[in-house]
């Protein structure tokens, strides 16, 4: 399912993906602030963005993302999480709930410490399938690459999970399971 909304966000023209003022079809309003649907509507928020440029310090897909506005641009149209602006402060203990690689579900951040940095500096949304959305850097886009690159393995942290639906989904099976 995941691929079939890859293929289609990469085909879709540009002109489409960054619609202006719009939420993308089927994102409930609530309050004037959307609400999650499920947290599968993170991912297809994350996956409409690529193509767009990178910006450091951006926050917009009119004008560009750098990691971190990307990421609280997606939560901000899927839900009334609010994050901190850098990817260091939303890897602090204080949002949401560390786990490992192998409790992963589409919609968690994942968190990496690039070059010789000794704090978080990027951040990216987990899709499924061993990928991730993500405004890697000056020069590029916003792109899909593989958590098993050699690159991405040698810097990845960590990861988060910000959404209590993906938590809700794990307990809902545990209590199926039993």
């Amino acid at each position: 399912m995941i691929r079939f909304f890859l293929a289609f966000a990469l085909l879709l023209p540009s002109a489409l993906l960054h619609a202006e003022s719009a939420l993308p079809e089927g994102f409930a309003e609530e309050s004037g602030k959307p609400a999650l649907v499920s947290h599968d509507d993170m991912v297809l928020a994350a996956l409409s963005l690529i193509g767009s440029p990178y910006k450091y310090g951006g926050a917009d897909p009119d004008t560009g993302f750098d990691c971190s506005g990307l990421v609280k641009y997606v939560l901000g149209l899927t839900s009334t999480i609010s994050l901190p602006r850098s990817s260091a402060e939303m890897y602090s203990n204080r949002y949401g709930r560390k786990i490992t690689v192998e409790e992963l579900k589409a919609g968690d951040l994942l968190f990496f410490r690039i070059g010789g940095s000794k704090r978080v500096n990027h951040v990216a949304v987990y899709i499924g399938e061993n990928r991730f959305v993500h405004a890697p850097a000056t020069g590029g886009f916003v792109r899909v690459d593989q958590m098993g690159d050699k690159y991405w393995t040698r810097y990845f942290l960590g990861a988060k999970r910000v959404l209590p639906e993906n938590d809700a989904v794990t307990a809902e099976a545990d209590t199926a399971a039993r």
